[in-house]
């Protein structure tokens, strides 16, 4: 075997070759120890391969307003998996969608603590900026960045408009005197439109609140500046008032609104108060219909908001969290986040970008828009102001509260269904009117009529000392509560009415039969009628026929379970 290498031989070789790449291995960096690889993140900070590769996160809340859930959900899943670092942790953002005025509450009480805050505008910045200083003596907020730019518009359907002068402009002021007109759309020589029907969201969502300042800067011919003696004005406050005296309906959010709107068609609204991408979206969702919704950007005025995030300065806050929630920031700020903005409806922060589809008149909008006539957000102290006055010059409801006390409802569900109804009566007003009927085998009458700011306190009484037992005479409890409510709407009918109805079963114990009961309800979708809303509470209830009721009262079928009752309470109280 002569001239063969032999096996040592080989072994030295594989030796010298492994230790050759080891090293290179070493000097590229590769599996350095505590050392840092030439990798960077896309804001160019170094990542710590060895402590990303130990699964170490920075987690930050993010909590944003609804109006860009889909934009801010797409990014930060984007953010998630670019492995964005801080101190060789990896970011992770978790995102939580609420109403401006909801977290704004929250976060005054100590129920949440986010990282970054990002209401509809700024103007809920400005009132936990001042209360944190005046009542807390915490500089909670010190600076805050605009995301995106969406104008608060007019949603109207194209040949109501047109009868207002569509596509010339039309004004907060030319919608209120058809709002506010007995003989509503009579009055344009369209009697089968019947009356305007308007509708915005509750000043607890932003754009519900930026709703009532527009109206306000409308009569004032202000597009700045409202003051206290403004609010004082006879003119204002008689505007205000038959302004929102025309509204048909309230909610937490815009979309809900713009739901109804194109399940019911016109007769349930003539026109809403919205974002201006979310009636780019739903005129893509509904582009069967015969004719679309349109934008109005009002002749005085209207608000361009820009969905500010703050990084809040609260104990919870570090260093770490700080950085990697600038770097967040950052990233929603990057041209491509901006033009993945554009493509879902929402227009740019950054200047000078090209404006293309969906900005056009197939989705209802305009591109290029004049913004010489921006409302700005007044002081904080007005803006208290001006939520008080709409407290005042809202039309009170009156309000019959309904609830299943069957055997069905024993334990969790019944303890949980009073808590939802307790918090449901401390949300209403002293002006609102309230009568609690409760129902097994028969029918019982918890609370007579009677104003809220009388009767609350022994009203919540009764309601926790409700228990569960017995059957379900669903039919005869609605029938009779129905015929109340109608009753007292025929007595004083400028009011709000509507019967909300919790029931987890079927019924069982009426003397009516179902089709007696259902003769008795109005037969189509009538929209002068009280309202019925339903809550289907668990599985076992009557799905079927509680939606029945709520579409023959132009209402709405909540699902909820004990664990979501005070939360869809809280979204029925939106409503009055």
């Amino acid at each position: 075997m002569a001239g063969k290498p032999k096996p040592g031989f080989w072994i030295v070789v594989i030796l010298v070759v492994v230790s050759l790449v080891g090293f290179a291995t070493y000097r590229a960096g590769f599996f350095s120890i505590g050392g840092t690889s030439d990798r960077t993140g896309k804001t160019g900070q170094p990542k710590d391969i060895k402590s990303a590769a130990s699964g170490q996160k920075l987690k930050i809340t993010f909590y944003s307003s609804s109006a860009k859930q889909n934009w801010v959900d797409e990014m930060v899943s984007q953010f998630n998996t670019s492995d964005f670092t801080v101190g060789g942790k990896i970011i992770e953002v978790k995102q939580f969608h609420v109403t401006s005025g909801g977290s704004f509450n929250q976060i005054k009480e100590g129920k949440i603590k986010p990282d970054l805050w990002s209401p509809g505008d700024e103007s809920w910045l400005l009132m936990a900026k001042t209360y944190f200083q005046d009542v807390k003596q915490i500089a909670l907020i010190d600076t805050f960045t605009p995301l995106v730019n969406i104008p608060l518009i007019v949603a109207m359907w194209e040949p109501m408009a047109k009868e207002l002068g569509y596509p010339k402009p039309i004004g907060w002021t030319d919608i209120a005197d058809v709002a506010k007109n007995p003989q509503g759309w009579a009055a344009i020589g369209h009697p089968e439109w019947g009356k305007f029907r308007w509708g915005h969201a509750h000043p607890e969502a932003n754009s519900g609140f930026l709703t009532i300042i527009s109206e306000i800067y409308a009569i004032t011919g202000k597009t700045k500046g409202i003051t206290t003696e403004d609010l004082k004005n006879p003119k204002v406050v008689s505007f205000l008032k038959d302004f929102e005296g025309a509204v048909e309906h309230y909610g937490l959010s815009n979309s809900w609104i713009d739901k109804f709107m194109h399940l019911k068609g016109p007769a349930y609204l003539s026109a809403c108060v919205q974002y201006e991408n979310t009636i780019i979206q739903t005129n893509e969702k509904h582009n069967n219909k015969p004719f679309k919704l349109v934008a109005i950007y009002p002749k005085e005025g209207n608000f361009w908001t820009q969905h500010p995030v703050a990084v809040l300065k609260g104990e919870w806050m570090t260093p770490e969290k700080e950085d990697a929630s600038n770097q967040f920031i950052e990233f929603l700020l990057s041209k491509e986040a901006q033009q993945r903005a554009m493509q879902m409806g929402l227009r740019p922060i950054l200047p000078n970008m090209v404006m293309g589809s969906p900005f056009d008149k197939e989705h209802g909008v305009i591109a290029d828009i004049s913004t010489d006539k921006m409302f700005t957000v007044p002081e904080e102290r007005v803006l208290n102001r001006i939520r008080g006055l709409w407290e005042d010059v809202k039309v009170p409801a009156t309000i019959i509260l309904v609830l299943d006390q069957s055997g069905s409802m024993k334990g969790e569900p019944m303890d949980k269904a009073k808590e939802g109804a307790i918090h449901f009566v401390q949300s209403m007003k002293p002006r609102d009117q309230l009568e609690v009927i409760t129902f097994n085998n028969k029918v019982m009458t918890l609370t007579p009529l009677c104003d809220v700011g009388e009767c609350r306190e022994e009203t919540i009484n009764r309601l926790s000392g409700l228990f569960a037992a017995g059957g379900t005479a669903l039919y005869d409890t609605v029938a009779m509560s129905y015929a109340n409510i109608k009753k007292y709407q025929l007595a004083k009918p400028k009011r709000r009415y509507a019967i909300l109805l919790l029931t987890d079963g079927k019924d069982e114990h009426s003397e009516m039969k179902r089709y007696d009961f259902l003769d008795s309800l109005p037969q189509g979708k009538e929209v002068e009628v009280p309202k019925i809303y339903t809550i289907a509470y668990g599985g076992g209830a009557d799905k079927d026929l509680l939606a029945q009721i709520s579409n023959r009262t132009n209402a709405r079928l909540f699902g909820s379970t004990p664990e979501e009752i005070k939360k869809t309470y809280r979204e029925l109280s939106a409503n009055f």
